[in-house]
């Protein structure tokens, strides 16, 4: 009897330890990426610096969390000089703000693996409520890949001001698609 209470009691603390454990960001395998259009011509950049705190429960999604913290000044276009004037003052202003940040607060199943998040995005001290969706993809190595698109206002965050603001010169919706492989 003993033994088996034993026994159960492992299980049992096995079972919440795996669902309470958050996953694990490969790096070198997950990107964030922008396109920006500057007089209708599309720059393409990425972030190559981030952290994640993501859990998603797959039974009970309502449990699930998700923070991603990215390092602005990892930012690249593959064009130094577009790379200088993205993180200059008027636009990320890495030196005030090195870092930008999502924070979910709710995550909903959608089906087939589709969720869809409600959260905070925090840029340049600018925090906005947002809502995507993404898919979660598990893997027969024992990754999850999660993908997911949605769109920011430049504006809404103070990113490029002055003669950037000007008709045409930078569009004001940046696409931002997102790939975490997770183990």
């Amino acid at each position: 009897m003993y033994r088996s209470v034993v026994f159960a009691t492992c299980l049992i603390f096995n079972s919440i330890y795996a669902v309470a454990t958050p996953y694990r960001l490969i790096p070198e395998e997950s990107q964030i990426e922008f396109i920006v259009k500057e007089m209708g011509i599309p720059v393409s950049g990425k972030f190559k610096q981030f952290e994640t705190a993501i859990d998603i429960n797959a039974t009970k999604p309502e449990k699930s969390h998700a923070e991603i913290k990215v390092n602005v000044e990892s930012l690249t276009t593959g064009n130094e000089e577009a790379d200088t004037i993205a993180l200059a003052p008027e636009w990320l202003d890495k030196t005030h703000y090195p870092y930008a940040t999502f924070k979910s607060v709710s995550i909903h199943a959608l089906d087939n693996g589709n969720y869809e998040t409600h959260g905070s995005l925090e840029i340049r001290n600018q925090t906005r409520p947002i809502v995507f969706k993404f898919n979660s993809t598990f893997q027969n190595d024992g990754k999850t890949i999660l993908t997911g698109e949605f769109i920011i206002k430049r504006s809404e965050y103070g990113i490029g001001g002055g003669i950037w603001n000007e008709e045409g010169v930078v569009s004001e919706d940046i696409p931002v698609k997102v790939r975490m492989t997770l183990r």
